[in-house]
């Protein structure tokens, strides 16, 4: 009975030896034909590639070798020399990434080889420096190895690559330094240094900053190594706070932060001050150990993934054990079945493998047309920004330059003393370049705010007669240089106060009666305002500025209201950064309304648009055009100017005291708080940044003691930014400098006659 069941289970041994060497066959041929569709096609193996780098990343190192040597077969099949360096240079740098360096050498030079025969520098540039890293490690092949970071420059260079130009120079700079050849690392940092700019790595800023303060301090310029060391801190700390990166990375840069926080310690202790280079010689160790916190998560995620593969394998020997011991009957039973779906399979594989083959390059083709349609536009895009960069910033260097050139000539020519009838002519030339450079200034940030969004409509009440006639007397300098006559209709049905947005209109209007003005000589403009409309309490009013001008060709009138745009015509030229028609069209958008324009060229233009605005609910609320009829019993009045900066404190003074005013000054919020408490004022001006104590907080301070002076905020802040905060901590109201002096009597008058009608 032992024979014989010997026998048997010899019988069954050779029978599923048999079978398996027939399902191998099958299995091989299944194998072979299902590759020959998939590595005729290059898209298979990048795919492959791209899969092994993500597996690198996320250190699941055994998986990303298993799916690069599927990718090497693939390769290897289509002589796809140039993958096949890609390929060699994963495997190389799983090998190093786990210090086994013997083998990421002899794949490198692999990887190599097949770059060279492929013609593909890029690749070979970056081997020479993977090459150089695992050779500088080891003291014999250290020589070798600062050549091959030469070598990976040279093709750097060739390739006019500035990223990979940067990275041999830092890592013979970090050579040299760690050689204390501080000479040798200068010679590769400061070429380096010139190649990064603001859209270099962090981690390329962090390290070049380390580099060049450990330099610095060899050489005893303490403040420059003290700076870059500074930055590189800044830069590191920055990213281990970064989501975005992962473990490798975080370790990193606490790596390059130990590193900046030594050399910060070592600056220190040459300066003698030992207390500083004992704290930061903490923080170098406390840096360290975060470091090796992070590789210790790096290790156990690695570990994890390990452990899972293991029992993965486990699990597949556990079953192929158990298929051992099935019967012998069951067996043949499972390998006809097993045959039959593979004949199935094969037949399957070829219509599947040429229906999905046919698909792809339909997608393909398809997906190429839409990247080329889009790299196009991004072309175009690019192109038009870039000529827009260019336009802006020699407009407006050559709008900047021009003014500034005749208030620095003006201002010298009044230096030496001339007549009194040229200092009249040079003193109104200097107000209108003044006057000239604010408008630039207003236009360039008005227009950045459009942009981003930031400009929301107000509702206040005003005067539109007062408005309207104000805009034409501060243009009255540019209306008398052309000799032009301006005339104002406003139709009667309006009642002028209205409540709406009246800065936006005014700076609507400046621009189109100032461009009326400027493109007109000798000749009439004319301001109409008309009721289109009124229905409960609300007016349509169109708006119409016309002149008789140079007028506006047929082909530019769409283009006028562009950035930048200038109308010119033969004979003359006229001076502008072209964005006031951009800011006013914007700006009546906003209130969700279009401009329009009729013109012919040597005969005019009309330029009209319609606004609405409610009625005000107060007539008697008028503001008036001056402050001076308030019936609050003096206009000798004494002010407090809390202003730090000279110049400043000697116009306020100045303008005050010609009105009647006294004004005393105060140099900081300290002084002014002091002031307070012993003098009486019936007013306080104050700036918002100034040193030892500022504007807003001297009020909080005020508003503690005296609740009811009327504190004006006087600076040159945007508006928008800073009157929520000046209202918030008690100031009354603000004025923004420079100011319409006639604004400026109107806001004080307004506030002082609120305090004294109490």
């Amino acid at each position: 009975m032992y024979f014989r069941h010997q026998n048997l289970t010899l019988n069954n041994q050779k029978l599923k030896n048999y079978i398996q060497h027939i399902i191998l066959l099958f299995l091989v041929g299944f194998t072979q034909l299902v590759q020959s569709q998939s590595s005729l096609t290059s898209d298979s193996i990048q795919s492959y590639i791209a899969k092994a780098e993500a597996l690198q990343r996320e250190y699941k190192y055994e998986k990303s070798l298993e799916i690069a040597k599927v990718a090497l077969q693939n390769a290897q099949y289509n002589n796809d020399d140039k993958s096949l360096g890609h390929i060699y240079n994963i495997i190389a740098k799983n090998y190093e990434i786990n210090e086994d360096d013997s083998k990421a050498r002899s794949n490198y030079w692999r990887a190599l080889v097949y770059a060279q025969s492929s013609n593909s520098k890029v690749l070979e540039t970056d081997l020479y420096n993977n090459l150089a890293h695992v050779y500088t490690k080891h003291n014999l092949t250290r020589k070798k190895g600062v050549d091959y970071y030469k070598k990976s420059y040279e093709y750097a260079i060739g390739l006019n690559d500035t990223v990979r130009m940067i990275r041999p120079l830092l890592n013979l700079g970090e050579y040299y330094i760690s050689r204390n050849d501080f000479d040798s690392a200068f010679e590769y940092l400061s070429p380096a240094r010139k190649l990064i700019d603001e859209n270099s790595s962090n981690l390329v800023k962090t390290k070049i900053n380390g580099l060049l303060g450990k330099y610095f301090l060899s050489i005893r310029e303490y403040d420059i190594a003290e700076e870059h060391i500074d930055q590189a801190i800044s830069y590191a700390l920055g990213e281990t706070k970064n989501k975005n990166n992962n473990d490798q990375q975080i370790s990193t840069y606490y790596e390059e932060l130990a590193s900046a926080y030594e050399t910060k310690s070592e600056h220190h202790r040459k300066l003698q001050d030992y207390q500083k280079a004992y704290t930061f010689q903490k923080k170098q160790f406390q840096n360290i150990l975060k470091a090796k916190e992070f590789k210790k998560l790096i290790e156990l995620q690695r570990a994890n993934i390990k452990y899972e593969v293991d029992l993965y394998e486990e699990k597949i020997k556990k079953a192929e054990s158990e298929k051992k011991e099935s019967e012998s009957e069951v067996l043949k039973w499972r390998i006809s079945i097993i045959l039959g779906v593979i004949l199935i399979l094969i037949s399957l594989a070829f219509l599947i493998s040429s229906y999905k083959n046919n698909i792809q390059k339909k997608r393909l083709n398809s997906d190429l047309i839409e990247k080329n349609k889009e790299l196009i536009s991004a072309k175009e895009t690019a192109e038009q920004v870039s000529t827009l960069k260019s336009q802006f910033i020699s407009t407006v260097s050559h709008e900047l330059r021009t003014p500034l050139y005749g208030v620095i000539g003006l201002t010298s020519l009044l230096m030496e003393n001339p007549d009194k009838k040229k200092k009249s002519e040079y003193l109104e030339s200097l107000k209108f370049s003044g006057d000239y450079l604010l408008a630039l200034i207003n236009d360039v940030l008005q227009l950045s705010k459009i942009e981003t969004n930031e400009v929301r409509l107000e509702k206040v009440s005003f005067d539109i007669r007062s408005l309207i006639e104000g805009i034409v007397n501060s243009l009255h300098t540019k209306q008398k240089s052309n000799n032009n006559t301006v005339h104002i209709d406003i139709d009667k049905k309006i009642n002028t106060t209205l409540l709406g947005d009246s800065v936006r209109l005014s700076q609507i209007l400046i621009n189109l009666i100032g461009n009326a003005l400027k493109f007109t000589k000798n000749g009439n403009i004319w301001i109409t305002v008309k009721c289109m409309e009124y229905l409960d309490d609300s007016y349509t009013l169109r708006f119409i500025v016309k002149d008789d001008g140079i007028g506006i060709p047929k082909n530019k009138q769409q283009t006028i209201f562009d950035n930048f745009a200038q109308v010119k015509n033969e004979n003359q030229e006229y001076e502008g950064t072209g964005l006031g028609l951009a800011i006013v069209k914007k700006l009546i958008q906003l209130h969700e309304s279009e401009i329009h324009i009729k013109s012919r060229e040597d005969k005019g233009s009309e330029f009209y648009f319609d606004l609405s605005y409610e009625k005000a609910v107060k007539e008697e609320e008028i503001s008036l055009k001056t402050g001076e009829n308030l019936s609050i019993g003096t206009s000798n009045f004494n002010v407090l100017i809390v202003d730090d900066n000279k110049i400043n404190q000697i116009v306020t003074q100045n303008i005050l005291k010609k009105k009647g005013y006294t004004g005393d000054i105060a140099s900081n919020g300290m002084d002014a708080i002091k002031m307070l408490k012993n003098e009486k004022f019936d007013l306080v001006l104050m700036d918002i940044n100034m040193p030892e104590m500022n504007g807003l907080e001297a009020t909080k301070v005020i508003r503690t003691f005296n609740t009811h002076i009327p504190i004006i905020a006087l600076t040159a802040v945007e508006e928008g930014e800073v009157r929520n905060q000046a209202l918030a901590v008690g100031m009354n109201d603000v004025i923004i400098k420079p100011y319409d002096t006639q604004q400026f009597f109107q806001t004080i008058m307004r506030n002082i006659s609120k305090v004294k009608m109490v």
